[in-house]
Order: structure tokens, then sequence, then C-alpha cells
């Protein structure tokens, strides 16, 4: 229980942040839809479709991407593998599949994120859905920064350096929930 007082205690500026970004998107999706809703016409050409895939093919790059994230968390946790234990499993096996697993993706999610960026961009282009809904342009701007952070963390800094400054990548990782709670509910929005 101490544990989990202090784990909040470090993240207290996070989690309320993480929450004030909620309140506002609530909000604002609650205030566009008072007054009538947006303009937006969707747009049904092939354009708006060829739109729509690169909207799931930006969703799964960025996927990929934190998926990374969060394996390379639970992977290296050594209470992990202590509670596959009693399970049976060959961890040696699943420990060796994991290393070879995270050691891909360690050197293809940066050339993920960068198609995440410009699928993502394409599709908001695409479908015009940007135009008039202030939280998907948040996004637009989210993403520049996520790209112009990862750029400036993957070649300012060598994996050492960035183990000791920890806080530069969970700011990423922040970026990314930031990310999943304007999309949401500007698509939120939109299907409205």
């Amino acid at each position: 229980m101490v544990d989990k007082i202090e784990i909040v205690k470090k993240n207290w500026a996070i989690i309320v942040f993480t929450i004030l970004t909620l309140v506002f998107s609530l909000w604002y999706v609650a205030y566009v839809n008072l007054h009538g809703g947006l303009e937006y016409l969707k747009n049904r050409t092939i354009i708006g479709e060829v739109g729509n895939i690169f909207g799931k093919l930006g969703f799964f790059a960025l996927a990929f991407v934190y998926a990374r994230s969060v394996l390379k968390i639970v992977f290296h946790e050594e209470s992990f593998w202590k509670r596959l234990e009693p399970l049976n499993i060959e961890n040696f096996d699943l420990r060796k599949f994991s290393t070879k697993l995270l050691i891909f993706m360690n050197k293809t999610h940066a050339y993920f994120g960068v198609m995440a960026i410009v699928f993502i961009f394409m599709h908001c282009y695409l479908t015009g859905s940007y135009r008039d809904n202030l939280l998907l342009q948040i996004v637009l701007a989210l993403m520049v920064i996520e790209g112009i952070s990862g750029f400036f963390l993957k070649f300012k800094y060598s994996p050492n350096e960035l183990r000791q400054k920890s806080h530069l990548v969970h700011r990423q990782f922040v970026i990314g929930i930031m990310l999943l709670i304007f999309a949401a509910f500007g698509h939120l929005i939109l299907e409205g």
C-alpha cells in the first residue's frame, strides 16, 4: 500500500494533467453538442476512403510504438517472470523470444513512429476531419511535438544516457496518452 502511495506522490503532476485533459475533452464534446455540433461532412469519395485507410495504418503504427514501451516495462520486471513460474512455462524460451521481439521493436520503432505521424496527418487531410474540430487540431499539434521530441531523443542521447534521463521518455509516454484522449473525443464529436 505504501508503494502505491509513493507512486502517486511521484507522478501527481502527470495524474492531474491527465485528469485535466479528460475534463477539457469532455467539456468540449458537451459544448459542441449543445451548440449544434460541427459542420463536418464526411468525405465519401475515394479520397476519403483512402484517408480512412491511412487513419487505420497510423493507429496501428502508433500502437506498435507504444506496445514496445509497455512490453519493455513488463518484460524487464523480474516480478513478471516470477509470476509465470507456477504455470510451468519454459521461462527461458519465453525470455529468449521476448528479447528477440524487443530487439526487433527497438530497431524499428522510430520508423513506425515516423510512419504514424505521416499516416495520421494524411488521414486528417484527406478526410477533412480536423477543420472545425479543436481536439483533432490538438492531436495534430501533439503529433508534431511527439515527432520532434522523438527525433531529439534518438539523435541527442545514447540509450545509457536516456536511462539516466527517464523523465524525457516519460514525457513521450504522457504525450501518447494525451493523443489517445484527444483523438478518441475528437472522433466522438464527429460520430455524434
